[in-house]
Parts: C-alpha cells; structure tokens; sequence
C-alpha cells in the first residue's frame, strides 16, 4: 500500500535529500538504512524503528541495505499565541 509519505528505496538505490531551511526527522518504517551526511560526519547505519534528526541546511544521502522505506517528517508549523486582550471585570 503506498500511502505517499513513505519512500521505498529497491536494493542498490540511492537518494540525496537535499538540504532544507528547517530540521526534518528521517524515521526508517522498514528494513536497514544507511544515510551520510555531505560536508562531513560519520555514516549511520538506522533499522527499522530507529530516526535520525536532520538539521537545517544539511543534505545527506540514504540508501537501503538490502532494501528500506522511510519517512522524511517536518516539524510542525510553530503557532504564535494570539494576543491578549486586555479584559475589565464588571464592577471593578
């Protein structure tokens, strides 16, 4: 079933995620993955179950070992709290 928020990545496939302006969550749904970041930093090797945070401005490259499916999630957009609005008690 595909539910179009997870990718499936077929033994031998490759995929760079390009970088974003905010942090991303990689959750492995299936299988055994392996993601390095560009610009530096040690390889991970993530299992089904098991995420990794993705900071802003960084791309990394996933592969599946054999085979993997993810899902790339987003923070939620942040809410600002709407203004207080000045309240009089009656009587006071």
């Amino acid at each position: 079933m595909d539910d179009g928020f997870t990718t499936r990545l077929a033994a031998g496939q490759a995929l760079t995620l390009a970088a974003a302006r905010a942090p991303r969550r990689l959750q492995v749904t299936h299988g055994r993955l392996w993601l390095t970041l560009r610009g530096g930093g040690a390889d991970h090797w993530l299992d089904a179950g098991e995420g990794l945070t993705l900071a802003a401005g960084r791309e990394a490259v996933v592969e599946g070992w054999p085979t993997a499916a993810f899902q790339l999630l987003q923070p939620a957009p942040q809410r600002r709290p709407a203004p207080a609005r000045g309240l009089t008690l009656a009587g006071a």
